[in-house]
């Protein structure tokens, strides 16, 4: 049917390899929104949203070429849950309103939303289906250990502020769910992605 949109909402823990799997769905024709690159984009110098983190935290939350200082602002953010909330207050509204305009400016095909936080903030509303990309812990520590270089107990920490696997797999309560496993080899998860593109094209 002409004019349709299939609206797919991606999610998964930390270093489960959202982004390779949006990669590869974006290769299949997938058009793509990623809330990471959305909240990089509403912090850049000069929006709102920093001006309004430099209000509440200070400069010492800028880098010396005015851009935001994003490990400092996750220490702080890990450090104490009010700080955390108050980032949220700033950001998530901003996020989320340009996602929206995003979604909505797509007029046919696949659209794949990248929401790591799809069911901690129970955003699965505006959507038809979801993928949930699955690892194991260990895989998550492993990977995030080397990818941000950081220690074991602060790659615990970041994976304990987020919903649990089972948390994410009882997302099918709410929307048509996909799983896609990326514990082994990418050649697999290559294949897992191109037999879901061709299931989520079917549906449109």
């Amino acid at each position: 049917m002409a004019g349709k949109v299939l609206k797919v909402a991606l999610t998964g823990g930390i270093a489960s390899g959202k982004s390779l799997v949006s990669d590869l769905l974006e290769i299949h024709g997938c058009h793509i929104v990623d809330l990471d690159v959305i909240s990089r984009e509403i912090v850049l110098p000069g929006t709102e949203g920093l001006n309004e983190l430099v209000e509440s935290f200070g400069d010492s939350i800028l880098l010396s070429d005015g851009s935001l200082d994003r490990k400092n602002l996750r220490d702080v953010l890990y450090k104490k849950g009010r700080n955390r909330a108050k980032i949220e207050q700033i950001l998530h509204p901003k996020i989320l309103q340009k996602m929206k305009s995003s979604m909505e400016s797509f007029k046919e095909g696949v659209m794949v939303v990248v929401i790591p936080l799809l069911v901690e903030k129970k955003l699965w509303g505006p959507f038809d289906r979801a993928v949930v990309v699955d690892c194991d812990v260990d895989t998550q520590i492993k990977r995030l250990t080397a990818r941000d270089n950081i220690d074991n107990t602060k790659a615990m920490t970041m994976l304990m502020a987020q919903a649990s696997r089972d948390q994410r797999f009882q997302l099918s309560d709410h929307l048509p769910t996909d799983i896609i496993n990326n514990n082994s080899k990418t050649s697999d998860l290559k294949d897992s992605i191109e037999n879901l593109s061709q299931k989520l094209f079917a549906l449109v």
